[in-house]
């Protein structure tokens, strides 16, 4: 399966997962924090096991053990709450994260997206669908995106509502080209790129 297959296919079905991460447990999910990822999870009253591993991976296939907690987890009369700090995550990518919990398997993975803001607060790459904008730490929710030609011309317009925007599509032509964030606050982001 393609990594972008695997990408909709989590995104597309993620609520599911949400629901029944592992039997043991109540929730599993994690989130971006300055430049930490964060993980949380709780384990259901009167659940037990041996230890718990954390794994990561880049691209959902591979995964490495980044962490442990050592001893019993969980309690006999309570739900326990458990959170572990990643502070090496994957720059600019998704995040897969799985804990194996003692002997008792692994849950579902959880997928946490990581942007890294360069020194003007934003960072474009290339990617499958043609370039993408990933804002760090954006200064509203929703606004409108418009990318120009070079000579002023409006290319491409749409409403995003995420960090991460793609600003064009592959079949575009070659060129240099700018771009304008106008957020529902009246922020603007802009720059420029080279397709």
């Amino acid at each position: 399966m393609s990594k972008y297959l695997r990408f909709l296919f989590f995104i597309l079905f993620l609520p599911l997962f949400a629901i029944a991460q592992h039997p043991l447990l109540d929730n599993f999910d994690g989130f971006q924090q300055d430049d930490r990822i964060y993980l949380r999870w709780t384990f259901s009253s009167g659940s037990l096991c041996d230890g718990t591993r954390v794994f990561r991976s880049g691209d959902g296939e591979v995964f490495q053990q980044i962490g442990e907690i050592a001893g019993i987890c969980g309690a006999s009369g309570r739900p326990v709450i458990y959170n572990y700090i990643d502070s090496l995550p994957v720059p600019n990518a998704l995040n897969y994260y799985r804990l194996e919990l003692g002997n008792n398997g692994f849950t579902t993975t959880v997928l946490v997206d990581f942007l890294v803001s360069g020194e003007v607060g934003y960072t474009l790459f290339a990617s499958v669908s043609g370039v993408e904008l990933l804002i760090a730490d954006p200064p509203a929710r929703e606004g409108v995106a418009q990318v120009f030609d070079l000579q002023g011309r409006l290319v491409n317009q749409f409403v995003f509502n995420t960090r991460r925007i793609a600003l064009m599509d592959n079949p575009w032509h070659r060129g240099a080209y700018i771009f304008r964030l106008t957020y529902d606050n009246g922020s603007v982001v802009s720059g420029k790129f080279i397709r």
